[in-house]
């Protein structure tokens, strides 16, 4: 009892640690949002919602022993056989990731000035994303070799003699993935959508982070836009992630006449906004005139340039040239509430992916539901089988999330069904196998091999013979 008193202990103090420190990072975080010009906050239920969401499975390991400590021993076999390999798969993938961004990029971040510090804050803000992506595929691994190996020593049959459902033997199963596709929301709502972007501000807090950003790829992708009203053009080679401090790099400005001439072209390499004065200041640049003749041209050059009355703003450069994919459900749903007089077809993009924030976390769900039936081989297979067919399920997985994401996009189908029609049929599909393996139909592992090896060769056949 001791022992069992103290686990509680630890864990609840261990909880109660990260929680207090993640509440005081999203303070300080929330109070410089508000102090910056920038109003990229949505409605406060959203934020509300997703802090309640990250706050309860923060704090939630002392529920999930307490439960645990309850269970029948039936249950607790389960779990311990399924999270053996999910914590592999998870530990093994990420090591994979690391070992393979730090044979690419851990020379070019020593040569930017990074410390070991810096190492571990670049590498943190990026594992929402990869953690997001490799939890569906662990899950389905990890599923699939627990429950083939269970039917091949034929545990599952004696569990089924002790009267034993299916529904109840997966039911440890399908509450863990239930619990981790929450965890998974709770990263894909904004810290996962959005890590690219956060690199760019990792690398610009080391020594010589500002001067190698400018020829590295540690940056968000170049934009492009135009100010009709006053005739400009801005061409940026890197807006950074934190736009009300930072600064736009490699910078080209087009000013037209009204008959579409071009009148003046600034270029620097740099450019910066003041919230004080409203005016910008470009930094180590030159300014070219063009008058009426060719032959009059006039080149100026300057260390600093300041622009004062443009209507140009940091906010309006960057809502203008969004990507979706990399904005979280906060900011999707604030750009389409302050953009709600563009097309349908502008807003499409921005429509799938917020449905998509929702649907790719959950996703786990529908995993468990297709991997469950087909992992309970009832006849005596090699398990490699069940690697080959995760690998299958997976890869369908990402053919249809891709197909139905661009029709989305391209308005093509609806957003929703867009971002939740791979999840869609993966339920059916798993609803129809569990009906299948409770009227004792056994589901062999080479037939659906065979069928879904013949289904990928007939689609990839199709688009060969009307070339021809």
């Amino acid at each position: 009892m001791a022992r069992v008193k103290l686990k509680y202990i630890f864990t609840a103090l261990s909880s109660l640690v990260i929680f207090v420190i993640w509440f005081a990072l999203e303070r300080n975080l929330n109070l410089s949002k508000a102090d910056s010009s920038i109003e990229i906050s949505s409605t406060n239920s959203h934020s509300l919602f997703r802090i309640i969401l990250t706050g309860t499975i923060i704090l939630s390991p002392t529920l999930l022993l307490f439960i645990y400590s309850r269970s029948k021993i039936l249950t607790k076999y389960i779990v311990q056989e399924f999270c053996r390999p999910l914590i592999f798969c998870l530990t093994g993938f990420i090591a994979i990731w690391l070992i393979i961004d730090l044979s690419d990029n851990g020379a070019d971040l020593a040569s930017a000035g990074a410390n070991f510090i810096g190492y571990f804050k670049y590498y943190l803000v990026q594992s929402p994303q990869i953690i997001v992506t490799i939890i569906p595929i662990s899950i389905l691994l990890s599923i699939l070799y627990t429950l083939g190996r269970l039917s091949k020593s034929n545990e599952i049959t004696s569990m089924q003699g002790a009267g034993k459902s299916y529904l109840k033997i997966l039911s440890p199963i399908l509450f863990i993935s239930t619990y981790i596709s929450l965890i998974s929301l709770s990263l894909n709502y904004q810290w996962a959508p959005e890590a690219e972007a956060q690199k760019e501000t990792i690398l610009s807090s080391f020594k010589r982070g500002e001067e190698y950003a400018k020829t590295k790829k540690y940056r968000i992708n170049s934009r492009l836009y135009k100010n009709k009203l006053d005739s400009r053009t801005w061409f940026i080679g890197a807006i950074p992630s934190n736009i009300h401090s930072g600064k736009l790099r490699n910078v080209e400005i087009y000013q037209t006449k009204d008959t579409g001439k071009i009148a003046e072209v600034y270029y620097a390499e740099t450019a910066q906004w003041s919230k004080k004065s409203k005016d910008w200041s470009l930094i180590n640049g030159m300014l070219i005139s063009f008058a009426n003749s060719s032959e009059k041209i006039r080149q100026t050059t300057f260390d600093e340039l300041k622009l004062n009355n443009w209507r140009e703003t940091p906010w309006k450069i960057y809502t203008d040239s969004l990507i979706p994919e990399q904005l979280g459900v906060i900011n999707l749903i604030h750009h389409l509430e302050r953009n709600s007089e563009k097309t349908p077809k502008t807003m499409a993009p921005f429509k799938t992916h917020l449905h998509y924030r929702w649907a790719l976390p959950l996703s786990c769900i529908a995993i468990a539901l297709i991997a469950c039936p087909i992992g309970i081989n009832n006849s005596r297979s090699n398990l490699r089988g069940s690697g080959t067919l995760a690998l299958l399920i997976y890869f369908i997985m990402i053919l249809l999330n891709n197909l139905f994401l661009a029709l989305g996009q391209g308005m093509r189908i609806a957003p929703f069904f867009g971002a939740w029609s791979t999840n869609i049929i993966l339920v059916i599909t798993g609803i129809f196998l569990f009906r299948l393996k409770e009227t004792q139909t056994e589901i062999k592992l080479a037939s659906i091999i065979k069928t879904l090896q013949t289904l990928i060769k007939n689609i990839i056949k199709k688009p060969l013979k009307q070339t021809r």
